[in-house]
């Protein structure tokens, strides 16, 4: 026997609309086989008769929608906007941030296809269209080459992006916690007995983290009664020579980074040996990692989380900015140089269950 509910069924939408039960199913979870003009009058008549998406029947039916071929998903947008096409595949944890989001888009019943501004010619408008037209309503904004903007019809659209980057709109984002991992950083090497603990990045590298890593490295130095502001290099770009005047003037004994040069330009400059500048990796590029110490971000997991929150916003027809943007934090995990293959084996032991 049927609840008494006062949410209307899809045959109820359906006979107001004057359309197929299996259309307004599709129109509601903005399918592109539905045009974008009948999708939008469907779910106007919805929202009149007060219908509201079911939770539990939703996840049945992504669940359902996951045995589907891939050509039967319903897509969703990877949107880069480096110089090149696939210049973002360089950058490790940009990478393992798609790998991470095409999976739970998979798992959901949806398929993540990369779709780059430059084959609009550099036009947002532009790339707009073209995902409008092809039916596609839920965008993955990926981490931009540099902080800034981007100016793309968001009202036609769910969006959510991955990291800082993005600074105008403010969008529902994933991003990692690096604060916390900044201070876990701090507190390590000063469990270790480091007094001079200093933090190198370039302003560019703290701007895209929204200056989280600086501040999680300030308050966790003032905890640890270590503060010392000169300790902190923030150059426009790290050169050798520059960084290695640095430490002659501040002589730190132990440097958080991420930039990988480091620890070979200490090596070649002879701070080496019993009294040798300890480093620490604040974006170690796997867990198979093993010649320092640092953490390691889940960029699987902040891409998952990405794609979560957006498909939260596809069933609530969530179009354009949002009033309140939501922030979805992953804890990182902190990686030793002798604990960095065991952790390694562990995970692909859980990949291969």
């Amino acid at each position: 026997m049927r609840s008494h509910s006062s949410s209307p069924s899809l045959g109820d939408i359906a006979a107001k609309a004057a359309i197929s039960k299996a259309a307004v199913s599709m129109a509601l979870r903005n399918h592109p086989r539905i045009a974008p003009s009948t999708r939008k009058r469907i779910q106007a008549i919805a929202a009149r008769l007060g219908w509201r998406p079911n939770p539990l029947l939703s996840g049945a039916m992504s669940s359902l929608r996951a045995g589907q071929p891939a050509a039967d998903r319903v897509v969703l947008a990877w949107v880069t906007a480096h110089p090149r096409r696939d210049a973002w595949r360089q950058v490790p944890f940009f990478l393992r941030c798609f790998e991470g989001a095409r999976a739970r888009a998979l798992t959901v019943g949806y398929h993540l296809k990369h779709f780059w501004l430059g084959d609009a010619n550099g036009s947002p408008e532009r790339l707009s269209g073209i995902l409008y037209a092809r039916g596609i309503a839920g965008l993955v904004i990926a981490p931009l080459p540099k902080p800034g903007s981007l100016d793309l019809t968001w009202g036609r659209f769910c969006a959510v992006t991955i990291g800082y980057s993005l600074t105008k709109p403010r969008l529902h984002r994933a991003i990692e916690n690096n604060y916390s991992s900044a201070r876990q950083a701090v507190a390590r090497l000063a469990a270790q007995g480091r007094q001079r603990i200093g933090l190198v990045l370039t302003e560019d590298q703290d701007q895209r983290v929204n200056g989280m890593w600086s501040a999680g490295y300030l308050l966790q130095s003032v905890e640890a009664g270590i503060r010392d502001p000169a300790l902190i290099f923030r150059p426009s770009k790290l050169r050798e020579r520059p960084f290695l005047a640095w430490v002659d003037a501040m002589r730190p004994d132990a440097i958080i980074s991420i930039d990988p040069r480091i620890p070979h330009w200490l090596q070649r400059a002879g701070r080496t040996g019993p009294r040798a500048i300890s480093y620490v990796d604040l974006n170690l590029p796997g867990l198979d990692h093993s010649a320092w110490p640092g953490i390691f971000q889940d960029a699987q997991g902040i891409g998952a989380s990405a794609v979560d929150l957006l498909v939260s916003q596809l069933m609530r027809h969530d179009h354009g900015i949002p009033d309140k943007p939501t922030t979805v934090m992953i804890e990182s995990r902190w990686v030793d140089t002798h604990s960095a293959a065991r952790i390694q084996n562990q995970a692909a032991a859980v990949a291969a269950c």
